[in-house]
């Protein structure tokens, strides 16, 4: 049997993804048919791009779709997915969210809020009319001073201070919703050594993330294999 194969879109410019052992890959008859299908599309902003190299390595069984581009925000992301012909895989990982709009100190919290669940809910709508059924959404990093290089603690005052909302409203995402489930970036992340500034990944940080999604990816298949 031939390898299968996927055309890669990033920012206008498209390669091929392969998965040279998807012959050999096992799969369980009683896993959920997207846990099946051995292919997964995922969205990205500037953070799993740094991590892009690290990712494919780890799924070779799994060949990649790969759409986004750095500052991806979700409503382009809804819009844009939603204007092009192409279909994603049944498994969508989602890893964006880093460029969202919020106010210091939690002022006019519900209004963000609010605006962030409406463009959250439309982002899956698009992704199942184009032949989604699984999400799995990969939560932010909070770095602090203790996990970040010293060269980019400065970083912390402009952005990271609402990582822990965006964080919030995928928790409530993930409660109210049977086809989205949490890779928890926040907990997994929370250590030095794994991105060259606050968010983006190294090698390590890398590989470390394609372990996280990987491991989200087959908890939640063998969880709906029991039910």
């Amino acid at each position: 049997m031939a390898a299968v194969s996927l055309a890669l879109a990033v920012g206008g410019s498209s390669v091929v993804s392969a998965a040279p052992n998807a012959r050999w890959c096992p799969v369980n008859p009683d896993a959920p048919r997207w846990a099946r299908q051995l292919r997964m599309t995922i969205l990205v902003d500037s953070v799993l791009l740094s991590g892009k190299r690290e990712i494919f390595a780890h799924n070779r069984c799994h060949p990649i779709g790969l759409r986004g581009r750095p500052a991806w925000m979700i409503k382009h992301a809804a819009a844009e997915i939603g204007r092009s012909p192409r279909r994603v895989a049944p498994l969508v990982v989602i890893g964006i969210g880093y460029n969202s709009l919020f106010q210091r100190n939690r002022h006019r919290y519900d209004y963000w809020a609010r605006r962030w669940d409406r463009e959250a809910a439309w982002l899956l709508r698009v992704l199942r009319r184009k032949g989604a059924r699984q999400f799995v959404w990969v939560m932010l990093r909070e770095p602090t001073p203790r996990t970040v290089p010293r060269y980019a603690v400065g970083e912390l005052r402009y952005y990271s201070w609402y990582f822990p909302y965006v964080n919030e409203r995928l928790r409530r995402l993930d409660r109210r919703r049977d086809d989205v489930v949490l890779a928890n970036w926040a907990r997994v992340g929370d250590r030095p050594g794994i991105t060259y500034d606050s968010i983006h990944l190294n090698t390590r940080g890398g590989k470390l993330m394609a372990r996280t999604i990987n491991s989200t990816i087959r908890r939640e298949a063998r969880r709906q294999a029991r039910h």
